[in-house]
């Protein structure tokens, strides 16, 4: 059994309340400009806003997934009911807002 050796809450602790709004700014549109995505394409297209928009933080997928999951506890972020896939074929939760 893996333990958390404090890694994953240092991580947490070194970006900024400003730079963990910006996530989630960017999770927002990101959804409203496509509508129903999956984590995986959330990510994808998280990755290239990042790469064009300097004010877009660059973070790893656990942080972008973290973000939209707190987006969902507020109620902005929904379960979409839509039935979708990972690249793997894997059945996966399409989100979007609520």
């Amino acid at each position: 059994m893996a333990l958390d050796t404090g890694t994953s809450s240092d991580a947490e602790e070194t970006l900024s309340l400003a730079a963990k709004e910006r996530v989630a700014a960017a999770i927002t549109v990101i959804l409203t400009e496509s509508g129903a995505l999956t984590d995986e394409q959330i990510v994808e297209k998280y990755n290239a806003r990042a790469l064009a928009h300097s004010s877009v933080p660059q973070v790893t997928a656990q942080r972008i997934r973290t973000a939209r999951a707190k987006l969902v506890r507020i109620g902005h972020v929904r379960d979409a009911g839509e039935l979708a896939y990972s690249r793997l074929g894997n059945r996966a939760t399409a989100w979007t807002l609520s």
